[in-house]
């Protein structure tokens, strides 16, 4: 992964018709989107991925919360754009790490999901979701991921970012323990989980197992917390310019503005 994002660093990003254009909210406030056009974008894909996963209402987003979010956190909320249509959102909340690490539900830990307990002096980070739709290509999700861990995490120079993974194939194999579950391995090494497999190749390790973690059937309930480490914090201790060169990089060669049809 750290091979990952040093080639990411030094590139120079050219967008292209039909290339994914990841954008940070705060980004395309300033270029003028309209936060009730933005807002409407955010619960479509919000009630195509979380609308299928659970019936509980406390976790799909309002209006009033995703505009809540917006005012909290617009500079850690990316959005994923192919062909000018918004296919995937991220969101993140610095809190502190006990908190974050708490065997607390996603609905707890994210204040209702407001984010109003977002604390810019914190340096751990939650992310609070990453939603992509079924439709978009493969490397939306990677690609979400890999440009908050440079812009926001490495350029931010926290100390770490943890992720709420679900566990959604755990229901295919609950004759396990869920320890078993998320340490077993299929013949090819892999994890028995997609989607925490996801997570761990890209450099994640398990920090915590959640039960109750929200309503979510495929999971039996249960969320991992997973956990990216900054390999730079310490250096970025001693020399604070290090930080702002990652972000100020990532950001040219990471983030854009789309095309919107």
């Amino acid at each position: 992964m750290i091979k990952k994002v040093l080639y990411t660093l030094f590139r120079i990003k050219k967008v292209q018709k039909g290339e994914i254009v990841i954008s940070r909210l705060s980004d395309l406030l300033r270029a003028g989107f309209s936060p009730s056009f933005l807002a409407d974008e955010f619960l479509r894909i919000d009630s195509e991925v979380w609308g299928e996963i659970t019936d509980d209402s406390r976790y799909l987003r309002t209006r009033d919360i995703v505009l809540t979010n917006f005012i909290h956190c617009p500079d850690i909320i990316y959005c994923a754009f192919e062909d000018g249509i918004m296919v995937g959102t991220l969101t993140n909340m610095y809190l502190e790490e006990e908190k974050i690490l708490a065997k607390t539900s996603w609905y707890e830990k994210t204040a209702g999901g407001t984010l109003a307990n977002h604390k810019r002096s914190c340096e751990t980070a939650l992310g609070v979701d990453l939603t992509v739709v079924k439709t978009a290509s493969r490397r939306v999700s990677e690609r979400l991921v890999l440009t908050a861990l440079v812009v926001s995490l490495l350029g931010g120079g926290l100390k770490a970012v943890f992720v709420g993974s679900r566990i959604p194939a755990y229901h295919k194999n609950s004759h396990l323990s869920v320890r078993e579950y998320v340490s077993g391995r299929r013949p090819n090494g892999k994890p028995l989980d997609p989607e925490l497999y996801f997570y761990l190749k890209n450099g994640f390790k398990i920090a915590r197992i959640i039960p109750n973690y929200m309503n979510d059937p495929q999971s039996l309930n249960y969320g991992m917390m997973v956990r990216w480490d900054n390999p730079f914090y310490k250096l970025t201790k001693i020399f604070p310019p290090l930080k702002h060169l990652i972000k100020k990089i990532g950001e040219m060669t990471l983030l854009g503005l789309p095309h919107i049809k």
